[in-house]
């Protein structure tokens, strides 16, 4: 895959961080990055993509969840189920 320069600035802690784990892993600190770099591009394209999803499903009509449910759920102290999952058969 061809490649192209991109230039940025961090905080010079971070960088040394970059550089001690790279030397540790034996890699450049330039691989390290582009690494940590796709993941996040491939993270933000999957959560765009879950609700692009998530929304079309609303457009249809599907049935969704209240707020006050989630809200609960995520305050909840157990390890009750998501409202509104099916129990596992």
């Amino acid at each position: 895959m061809p490649t192209a320069s991109f230039t940025t600035r961090i905080d010079a802690d971070l960088r040394a961080e970059l550089e001690a784990i790279a030397r540790f892993e034996d890699r450049s600190a330039s691989w390290l990055a582009n690494q940590a770099i796709r993941n996040f591009v491939e993270e933000r394209i999957a959560t765009r993509e879950l609700l692009r999803a998530g929304l079309a499903l609303i457009e249809r009509g599907a049935e969704g969840v209240a707020s006050d449910a989630v809200h609960e759920w995520l305050l909840a102290d157990d390890e009750r189920a998501f409202p509104g999952a099916k129990p596992e058969a």
